[in-house]
């Protein structure tokens, strides 16, 4: 081995002196974004603005939060009623400008017309994507503290015979 190494070129030593560099620079690439799993944002808070809101009706919801980073991600919004049905929110509001720091923003929901009278909870579900491990399918997942209110019967209108 030590005399096929002193017969090759030096053309042929720098290639491969090339290869195992490349090979190490990528596997301390791979090795940083395995162990990157730290969320881009934390909550600081989350609350409801008002305490109670009608089937049907809107109710905002306050975050304050200290991002880190701004990565893609995939957000998921779920209502859980007093009976524990679990609702997906599809009718909410979304924030333009988002930067890093600290910050305190507003969204709007849409409470579902079925949704079970009493206590319930709004939590979002989000996958952030940040480096090139996580978008192959290993994202890091975050969950919204729960914010708590109460679901009060709808309003419904009757129109005149």
């Amino acid at each position: 081995m030590v005399q096929d190494l002193k017969s090759m070129s030096v053309w042929a030593k720098g290639v491969m002196a090339l290869f195992a560099a490349l090979a190490f620079y990528g596997a301390i690439s791979l090795g940083i974004m395995v162990a990157d799993r730290h969320p881009p944002i934390s909550y600081v808070s989350a609350a409801a603005v008002g305490s109670e809101v009608p089937q049907g009706g809107s109710i905002e919801i306050e975050y304050e939060v200290v991002r880190s980073r701004i990565c893609p991600s995939i957000l998921k919004r779920w209502l859980v009623d007093s009976v524990g049905d679990r609702h997906a929110i599809t009718n909410y509001t979304v924030g333009t400008g988002t930067r890093k720091g600290r910050e305190t923003y507003r969204r709007s929901i849409t409470i579902p017309d079925n949704a079970a009278v009493g206590r319930a909870h709004y939590e979002v579900s989000i996958e952030y994507t940040c480096n090139l491990v996580q978008r192959l399918g290993w994202p890091v997942k975050l969950t919204s503290p729960p914010i708590y209110f109460d679901i009060t019967p709808g309003v419904t209108v009757v129109p005149f015979s």
